[in-house]
Order: C-alpha cells, then structure tokens, then sequence
C-alpha cells in the first residue's frame, strides 16, 4: 500500500460522507441493569460489520439499522430479508464475534440484508507505520453520538486531522490521535483518510475503528482525545472469525 495521499479538504469530506453513509449502522443495546446506550457499526462487505468490541459485549442487541430511510427501504425492499427476528433493518447471521485479545477493543459479526456498498480496509498494517508518516493527515469520522432532544438515531460526520499515534501500555496496536470531539455513540464507527491507492477507485480507506475517549481523573468523553484502533486487528478479527471479505484481503 502507497503512502496515504493528504485530503483535499471539505470537498473530499463530503464525497465520502454521500458514498458510504449507507454503509454505517447504529447499534442500540441493553445492559443487565436495562440501561440503553448506543453505538455504531459500518459495513466491509459481503455482509461483514465492523464495531468495537465494548458497544456489544455482555449486552443485548435491541436495534440495529440505518437513519436514512432510504437506505432501510433498499434493505426491506425484498420479502426474503422480511422476518421477525430482524434488529431494525438488520439480521445477525454470525457473530457477534470479538478480537481473540480482550484488550483489543474490535468486534464484527455477519448480517442480512446488507448494503450493496462497503467501505475498503486501509493497508497500514503495524510493521511499517511510523510515529509521524499519518500526522495532520484529515480523516472523516462517521457514527452515531446522541444528539440531544433528536427523536431518532442520526448519523453525524466530523472532519478532523490526526494529531499523533501511541502506543497504548493498556493495549497492543496503535491507536491514532484524532481531533474531533470524542462523543459516546462514535464507538465502533469508521474513521476514513484519503489513499493514493485502495482496492477501488474512491481514493479512501478505513483508517481504524473508533474506540475510546482517553481522559484521567474521571472527566467526561468530551474532554478527551478521541482514539482510533488501526486497522490491523480488524483484518485478524475478520480473519480468526472466518469473515474476511474477498475483496478485504491484502494481495
């Protein structure tokens, strides 16, 4: 894989969020004690959803679907993906299934119906990433934060830059620095950069999957750094899983 090519800006922003919005799903679930939270997911083919590992486990899936309502109409539009077990506009298949490290925070599952499109892996794999080779790149954010008195779930896009990667000592794998405002629902959702070279013509990849909020002292998520696990455990969970795309596999 090339060197990922700087972003051009709100113009590149807004061609991604119109290609793959499609491809990002929130995940509503439930805890033990009946408290409801929110998460997202986004789809890499054949099926194959990705999220973070924390925004399903030990928790009930309750919902999953898509705020376009266009979407989940292309979806439902079939009597086959009809059924009574369906979450929202989604079906688990497979899964969920979780990284085989409990400290790397990424899960994916297999689901029907799915979206005709989907978002390619980037090939940033750890051996060759560098501390500084991604640094002020811009990335694109999708995902499914809470927005205040909305009736619905809705996808919000944040446009940001990468401001560093760590090495986390809680945690193998890098993680990405990234300076949109970390919320709750971000959780599992795609954080996108421009590439020379992916495995389409769109000119973008995964860059990771969100993850965290890095604070101390107890504060609140939005005063942390927002955290992006790279894309290498993603491509082993997919692997160990017996889920990895065809069009995903690193020729």
């Amino acid at each position: 894989m090339n060197t990922p090519e700087p972003a051009p800006g709100i113009h590149w922003a807004r061609e991604q969020f119109s290609r793959y919005r499609g491809c990002v799903a929130f995940i509503e679930t439930r805890g033990h004690s009946g408290d409801l939270a929110i998460g997202t997911c986004f789809h890499v083919g054949e099926g194959v959803f990705v999220t973070a590992a924390h925004v399903i486990r030990e928790r009930t899936i309750t919902e999953i679907g898509f705020d376009d309502g266009f979407t989940t109409l292309h979806l439902l539009e079939k009597p086959e993906n009809w059924g009574p077990k369906t979450y929202g506009a989604v079906n688990i298949r497979s899964g969920p299934h979780f990284h085989g490290n409990d400290r790397v925070d990424v899960a994916c599952f297999k689901a029907e119906p799915f979206p005709s499109r989907w978002i390619p892996l980037g090939g940033h794999l750890d051996d060759w990433m560098g501390q500084y080779e991604f640094v002020l790149y811009q990335t694109l954010v999708l995902g499914y934060p809470p927005v205040p008195f909305s009736d619905r779930p809705v996808l919000v896009a944040a446009r940001g830059e990468i401001n560093a990667v760590i090495d986390k000592y809680s945690g193998p794998h890098p993680h990405f620095i990234v300076s949109c405002m970390a919320r709750g629902g971000f959780s599992g959702g795609p954080a996108l950069i421009a590439y020379y070279d992916v495995k389409d013509d769109t000119g973008t990849a995964v860059l990771g999957v969100v993850t965290e909020s890095l604070t101390s002292n107890g504060q609140s998520a939005e005063l942390g750094y927002m955290a992006v696990l790279t894309v290498e455990p993603i491509f082993d969970c997919l692997e160990s899983a017996g889920l990895l795309p065809i069009a995903q596999r690193v020729t």
